[in-house]
């Protein structure tokens, strides 16, 4: 054979032997993604809708995920409207986050399916809408059957959601599943405390090694040092403002455990005591009459929470015992030297916030910034480590 005449002819066959290797390739991958439905293509076939979701109708919420350990049974949280709020009923009764709750159903009432992922069943696991490793949420509506979905994995056509009679697996528009795949602790309203910080008028810090230490807006609207306490030199007004900030919106990091008590918690004999005075808001327009009655907020700093750079606190006459970082039940219990501008300078704009932290961080205090909450020592670390990299320094 003169392999030389015919090396066109070969070559032009092994092409072809290739393609057809390429092609039944091609079709059983499709195959077990779910594709070539009965002979029909994705734009032939009618996308398939989701039983109906209306947001108002709906009147409780079933939410459960793996647990985090192996092994381990689901975890599940029940969400229940009253009236205009929404409430935690299982696995304990409180408050539910807003924010937590709104998320979600924004996201059911929005639902719409972009396309089909698979359509047999040894495809779940892959896109994680089988029993054991979705997302479960059951959808309870006044007058209507409930509505199950399993929530699954993200990509770039969609979220992956299954109703469970089902083998096939839809694609939904947008990502989802984090709306869902939420600790317990999230889906509880973490808020302490939510007064306006201009509204209090009043503030006393008193811990069993930094003393007590009491301050009061003058009619200048500055804090200044309530007369007859030991004065308090090279005095800085944004030093306690920077923390009646952080103070008057705070949110707690976690909670404590259903077996920890008050007394195993440090509570009854605090290692620190905050006591706001403020004026109510007013009604409508309105603002509060400067005569108007103060009421008070009492915070009570615990003992550390064991194994982390946290501590308990309580505000009195709740009984829910919340987790707050160290770095804000610090500030809490401050001393003489908390309140004073450093020698030979002006106070920094950051109003005493950690070196490298801009004015103005979300939950620091500083000016501009919403005072309402905390950061927690790891993320605090790591933001300073970025602001060192930025500036060419090594962290």
């Amino acid at each position: 054979m003169n392999w030389e005449k015919n090396r066109l002819m070969i070559a032009g066959v092994a092409f072809v032997g290739l393609l057809a290797i390429a092609f039944f390739a091609l079709k059983a991958r499709e195959d077990a993604d779910g594709g070539g439905r009965d002979g029909e293509t994705e734009e032939e076939e009618e996308l398939p809708e989701l039983p109906a979701i209306e947001r108002d109708s709906i009147t409780a919420l079933e939410i459960s995920r793996p647990a985090d350990e192996e092994g381990a049974e689901r975890e599940s949280v029940r969400l229940e409207k009253d009236g205009d709020t929404w409430r935690v009923t299982q696995p304990l009764e409180s408050e539910a986050d807003t924010t937590a709750v709104n998320t979600v159903l924004e996201k059911l009432e929005n639902l719409e399916v972009t396309g089909i992922a698979a359509t047999r069943a040894a495809n779940h696991e892959r896109l994680e809408v089988d029993e054991a490793g979705t997302i479960g949420v059951v959808v309870e509506q006044e007058g209507a059957e409930p509505v199950t979905l399993y929530i699954g994995a993200f990509s770039d056509q969609g979220t992956m959601v299954r109703l469970p009679d089902e083998d096939r697996v839809l694609t939904v528009g947008g990502s989802i599943k984090y709306a869902f795949n939420k600790d317990l602790k999230d889906w509880r309203n973490r808020r302490v405390v939510d007064i306006p910080p201009p509204q209090v008028a009043m503030v006393t810090f008193e811990s069993t090694e930094g003393g007590t230490w009491s301050f009061q807006r003058n009619a200048e609207d500055e804090w200044a040092p309530v007369e007859g306490q030991e004065e308090i030199e090279r005095f800085g007004a944004n030093k306690v403002q920077s923390v009646v900030s952080s103070v008057s919106r705070m949110r707690a990091v976690n909670f404590g455990a259903p077996e920890i008590d008050a007394a195993a918690a440090g509570l009854v004999e605090p290692s620190g005591t905050v006591t706001l005075q403020y004026r109510p808001e007013a009604e409508g327009d309105e603002e509060p009459a400067a005569d108007a009655p103060l009421q008070t907020v009492v915070l009570k700093v615990g003992g550390p929470r064991e194994g982390a750079e946290e501590l308990y606190l309580q505000r009195e006459g709740d009984p829910t015992i919340y987790v707050i970082s160290k770095y804000l039940a610090d500030r809490m219990r401050p001393n003489a030297e908390s309140f004073q501008t450093p020698e030979g300078g002006e106070e920094p704009a950051g109003g005493g916030m950690p070196p490298g932290m801009p004015p103005g961080m979300p939950g620091m205090g500083g000016p501009g910034g919403p005072g309402g909450g905390q950061i927690p020592p790891e993320l605090m670390q790591q933001i300073q480590q970025q602001i060192q990299q930025q500036q060419g320094a090594h962290p």
